[in-house]
């Protein structure tokens, strides 16, 4: 005699393993992306004493910002110095040193690291160490925004972030074209004219170079109208390589930017392959008993939250009727996602979809 219950014409429609699983990757590899962020992140030792990081995650406090000073800070100071503190998420910027305890911090010390200077005269600072982003200067998350629409993309020279509608081009035609790609704003364009000749969206590809004699912008005609640029992955090894733009490279203080190493991509597997080794459950244990905030924690609060989520979710099904249908799976979903959405609306995330 068959278990199954009998079918009804208002029956929900039943989910395939397959089905599931893909959900369940997708979950997982959000994860695993949250993962390239954090995994260089030591949350009990300040990096000052690295000097000028090539690339960190950094945060920023808004409480100890005054007199319009910026302030940015490494993870471990905003978690052990800034935990009660209205801190946001600046995502990664590179060659910056921990302000935390220096004169930008106020009266606010920093118990990681004494004895610090007084100002870290080489940081950059943009409008993201006060809360704002792109050319409509904006926090992000937006709570007055009209639309929908938010993604933001990182333009790879100032690192500042911007609204897709706010770039003054289309996006590639592939949605995963876009995440394959860099992105050069407008100003930085213009303040840095040949990097035009690269803009591969306009068929504008280069073959890759290594110490040509002949520069490759000889040829190329004059442009006055500048706009932001896409390059695709591996742009770097096709930039020209000749004495002059080397120089020129050099002078503008973009050479360190035209190295592979400085790439994101660099940065991700070097924090993934690091994440691998690290006990996840202790850290995450240890972590929680002095935790004032547990926003640089997100990835491994989260892993453990979506393991027992699913667990606690998958035997109520099995103790009821044993059936789990597409709502089922749909609404499981989009709990887990609200209840990420409702953390970051605390701090600087970027969706899913953006390229860094």
């Amino acid at each position: 005699m068959s278990s199954e219950p009998p079918a009804t014409n208002d029956e929900e429609p039943t989910v395939t393993c397959s089905e599931l699983l893909e959900q369940i990757e997708d979950e997982e590899e959000e994860l695993d992306r949250e993962r390239a962020l954090y995994g260089n992140c030591d949350v009990d030792t300040c990096t000052y004493s690295q000097g000028y990081v090539r690339r960190q995650a950094l945060f920023t406090c808004m409480t100890c910002s005054k007199n319009e000073q910026s302030i940015g800070m490494c993870a471990a100071c905003a978690y052990h110095c800034h935990a009660n503190h209205d801190v946001n998420e600046l995502y990664t910027k590179r060659f910056f040193r921990c302000d935390c305890g220096n004169t930008k911090s106020g009266h606010q010390p920093c118990k990681l690291y004494l004895n610090k200077d007084p100002e870290n005269t080489l940081n950059k600072y943009n409008d993201n160490f006060r809360g704002i982003y792109c050319t409509c200067k904006r926090p992000y998350p937006d709570k007055e925004s009209t639309t929908s629409d938010d993604e933001m993309i990182q333009c790879i020279i100032c690192e500042d972030w911007f609204h897709s509608q706010h770039l003054g081009v289309s996006l590639p035609m592939e949605e995963n074209e876009t995440n394959q790609m860099d992105m050069i704003c407008q100003a930085c364009v213009t303040e840095y004219p040949f990097l035009a000749f690269y803009d591969e969206i306009r068929g504008m590809i280069t073959p890759p170079a290594e110490n040509n004699a002949t520069c490759l912008l000889s040829s190329s005609e004059k442009n006055d109208q500048f706009h932001t640029i896409f390059l695709r992955d591996g742009w770097r090894r096709r930039l020209c390589r000749c004495e002059q733009c080397s120089k020129l490279y050099d002078e503008l203080k973009l050479t360190p930017i035209f190295d592979d190493a400085d790439s994101i991509q660099e940065y991700e597997k070097q924090a993934l392959a690091k994440s691998e080794n690290l006990d996840g459950d202790k850290i995450l244990a240890d972590s929680l008993e002095n935790l004032g905030y547990t926003q640089k924690l997100e990835v491994l609060r989260g892993i453990n939250e979506f393991k027992k989520t699913l667990g606690d979710f998958l035997r109520e099904k099995a103790n009821g009727d044993g059936v789990l249908t597409a709502q089922d799976v749909t609404t499981f979903f989009a709990g887990l996602q609200e209840k990420r959405q409702e953390r970051q609306r605390t701090m600087f995330m970027p969706p899913d979809n953006c390229k860094f």
